[in-house]
């Protein structure tokens, strides 16, 4: 429902970078879960005995109900609190007609469908049906197509028509069907009152013009409603990029652009007038209504920046700064609840997690053949995983590298080429995407079925970004954990994809085009089938030989998603402070270097791991440490000049003669190593615990117990009692799952004159420091592998 135009996305794309972005200070991820928490708690204070709030007027009886109770579950109030269960049994004892004005029947609408569609089915359908009789009918009339407060009152007003779509919109997405007339009629309203004539060209204003072109006036609230009422109506009624006919899937249909230079010119309209601290048009009122709207445009339009303006940042910063602090709310004239709501609900929708990036790569449509397959994607995922995420774009031309660390994963498709044109524009693209994979992130990839370049484009890439012979793309076997992440593939839906092991994990994963022997197409691309599997199926249901190459495809794009995520995804104010490395700098009086040992088995598998652990240490602990990031030859002297290393892998190795013998001098010297297997690896393990007793043949590596002083508070640390382990579990017949259990550490050492100087995990480490622990990844959670690591680098750098 919810489809981008496609030449909406070229245009404001090309609009937004013709400035450079204008990075707010960063928010901090506490402050604002309080924030909205401190709200959530006085919204609910406020609810009345009945289970309603205040109303804005007398003649709506629960539009502010309705609105309170979204974003109190927005928020993450559950659906079955007793708050909740109260306010909704008010508004169906006023369904329908007793809602009052057109108001409060479009929010009771949106709640109904929000809180529970199955239950409220039939009041969603009676509410459907009396938006529609509501709705404005008189073709030579400017009213034509829009709602006013009440039915047959001559006018309209694009406030009221705002929430009729809005409610029409939540309809349709849990399969309550609206008339195609009136969507139709909707549609020409709201593209017919975008004001026209400098300098009012782009924007809305609040009542239709008599002339029967364009508004009265121009406001940034009513333009942000204009803007997402057309996406949504030109949604409904363009072309889909994909069809079927009888049981032919037949992809790459060139769709249409209803609405595409209305929407260029109300995108810029709002870019040159944004602002966060008013209204455009009508500044000293209705700031919180703006504001919500202005995160719906955001949200809707999968845009990180308006104009130069990261939207998001600027406007939680202002939120936070004019919120109550004593009781929470926010407040603009008498509407406390409505206002706290609208406040609310920019905070809680907008720092949605995102779950991927669509990358950019040209100015044509190539990369983007089925502009609605992330789209859904993301839906299907936000039902499956029970999470409420968000997708971006991104020019892959013109982005940073934190541009690039905003998305989990990052989505390149199409049928030309994604490699720039100049080979300086190749290296910087390799040298972004090098770093953006060293910190954790993902990349699929997908060439499709009438690919022209992209497969050959899309290879040398990758070997650009990662030149080392080791990381080629090959065929993924079919007990990797892609194929039952999140759904089981049948075996006849199974196609060819390939990946690179790189870090903790398969970093990048690619689906080739599936041809026959004689070249010719074999199935549909997944981006095709991800095209069909919409929200809703307006025009009934596909044959079901049609319908399981989609749930195929559907299931595979899910899979690499839930593969790459762990369905753990961070919000956009907890993305702006992940982990990072500043650069190594001179080494100022008091540092300790930390350095990693090489050895024939994967030392350098996850990079991040110890520049995360250190930059922690360091920010939250005050440890004064710095990591070198080259790895320490076991044979050398500068294995000498750290005083603790570093040691991960999670294959087979085996040391010379000499680096047993020199690392045995490092250690007996008064050296540590904390060492750990990659995921958990058999191999590594057995590898590094037959070295440890031939190099320490008279002292052999034991356990580690509970009570020793390493696991206590005595070096500055904390008192470790247990840990909490991510264990992957494999069901036959059922998608892979993980469960987390709580359990005592299990450590190993070599003791020599009562000082530890080895310390081994053979459970995960390394990749919960970087934050990519996969599915297949046994290992410590995150917390508990920082909780470990810090007590241990404290005590070899204390005792």
């Amino acid at each position: 429902m919810r489809k981008l135009l496609l030449l909406l996305l070229f245009s404001l794309l090309l609009l937004l970078f013709k400035f450079s972005p204008v990075y707010s200070q960063d928010i901090d991820p506490q402050q604002v879960r309080a924030a909205i928490e401190h709200g959530k708690q006085f919204l609910k204070t406020r609810q009345k005995e009945k289970g309603n709030w205040d109303e804005v007027s007398g003649q709506e009886r629960c539009g502010a109900t309705a609105l309170v109770i979204i974003a109190l579950i927005s928020c993450g109030e559950p659906k079955n609190s007793s708050v909740i269960r109260k306010g909704m049994n008010y508004l169906r004892a006023f369904a329908g007609e007793k809602a009052g004005r057109n108001y409060s029947i479009a929010l009771q609408t949106m709640a109904f469908c929000l809180v529970d569609p199955d239950k409220d089915r039939l009041l969603i359908r009676k509410n459907v049906e009396l938006l529609e009789r509501n709705q404005y009918h008189k073709s030579d009339s400017p009213h034509d197509g829009g709602w006013d407060y009440t039915a047959n009152s001559g006018r309209t007003d694009l406030s009221n028509s705002q929430f009729s779509i809005l409610a029409l919109y939540e309809a349709e997405r849990v399969g309550v069907l609206v008339k195609n007339d009136t969507w139709k009629r909707a549609y020409r309203y709201w593209r017919d009152t975008q004001n026209v004539g400098i300098p009012a060209t782009g924007s809305w204003g609040y009542v239709p013009s008599p002339t029967g072109t364009g508004c009265t006036d121009q406001r940034g609230s009513m333009t942000c409603a204009g803007l997402a009422s057309l996406i949504i109506t030109a949604g409904v009624l363009e072309r889909d990029s994909a069809v079927v006919r009888g049981e032919e899937i037949i992809c790459f249909q060139k769709s249409e652009k209803l609405a595409a230079d209305k929407l260029r010119n109300g995108f810029k309209w709002i870019a040159d007038h944004f602002s966060v601290s008013k209204n455009p048009g009508v500044e000293g009122t209705y700031l919180y209504y703006y504001l919500y709207a202005l995160e719906r445009v955001g949200r809707m339009t999968n845009q990180r920046f308006i104009g130069a303006h990261d939207w998001y940042r600027e406007g939680t910063d202002k939120l936070l700064n004019l919120r109550d602090k004593v009781d929470g709310s926010w407040r603009e004239g008498t509407f406390i609840d409505s206002q706290t709501a609208m406040a609310l609900l920019f905070l809680a929708k907008g720092r949605r997690p995102v779950l991927l990036a669509k990358m950019q790569y040209s100015d044509d449509d190539t990369w983007n053949l089925h502009q609605n397959d992330a789209n859904n994607l993301t839906f299907h995922a936000e039902r499956r995983w029970g999470l409420d995420l968000t997708w971006q774009i991104v020019d892959v031309r013109r982005a940073t590298v934190d541009d690039l660390l905003q998305s989990p994963v990052l989505y390149f498709s199409g049928n030309n080429s994604p490699l720039p044109k100049t080979d300086d524009e190749t290296k910087k693209l390799a040298s972004n995407l090098r770093s953006y994979l060293d910190q954790g992130g993902f990349i699929m990839a997908e060439a499709q079925s009438n690919d022209r370049s992209f497969d050959a484009g899309f290879r040398e890439l990758m070997r650009r970004v990662l030149p080392e012979p080791e990381y080629r793309l090959s065929l993924l076997e079919r007990s990797h954990p892609i194929w039952s992440a999140d759904e089981l593939i049948e075996p006849d839906q199974i196609r060819p994809i390939e990946g690179i092991n790189f870090g903790c994990r398969t970093s990048v994963v690619y689906l080739p085009p599936v041809r026959n022997a004689e070249g010719k197409i074999e199935r549909p691309s997944v981006s095709c089938l991800l095209e069909l599997a919409k929200i809703f199926q307006r025009d009934g249901n596909y044959p079901p030989i049609v319908q399981r190459q989609v749930d195929a495809g559907r299931g595979i794009a899910l899979n690499i998603l839930a593969y790459a995520t762990n369905r753990e995804l961070r919000t956009k104010d907890q993305m702006a402070h992940d982990i990072k490395n500043d650069a190594a700098g001179d080494n100022p009086r008091g540092r300790v270097f930390v350095s990693v040992l090489d050895h024939g088995g994967g030392a350098s598998v996850a990079p991040r791991a110890v520049p995360n652990l250190l930059y922690w240490s360091e920010s939250n602990m005050g440890i004064p440490v710095e990591a070198h990031t080259e790895l320490v030859n076991p044979a050398g002297k500068k294995l000498f000049d750290y005083p603790f290393l570093f040691m991960h892998g999670r294959g087979k190795f085996q040391f010379s003669k000499q680096e047993r013998d020199n690392l045995r001098k490092y250690l007996l010297s008064g050296g540590f190593l904390y060492v750990n297997s990659i995921c958990s690896a058999k191999a590594f393990t057995e590898s590094f615990q037959s070295e440890m007793k031939v190099i320490f043949a008279e002292n052999p590596m034991i356990p580690i117990q509970a009570d020793d002083e390493l696991l206590s508070d005595k070096f500055g640390g904390r008192v470790i009692k247990s840990l909490e382990l991510r264990v992957p579990e494999r069901v036959p017949g059922k998608p892979m799952t993980v469960q987390k259990r709580s359990v005592e550490p299990e450590l190993y050492g070599v003791k020599v004159n009562d000082r530890w100087v080895v310390v081994f995990s053979p459970n995960d480490i390394s990749c919960s420091l970087e934050s990519t622990g996969t599915l297949e990844c046994r290992g410590y959670t995150k917390e508990s592998a920082l909780s470990l690591s810090v007590n241990i680098l404290l005590y070899a750098l204390e005792k």
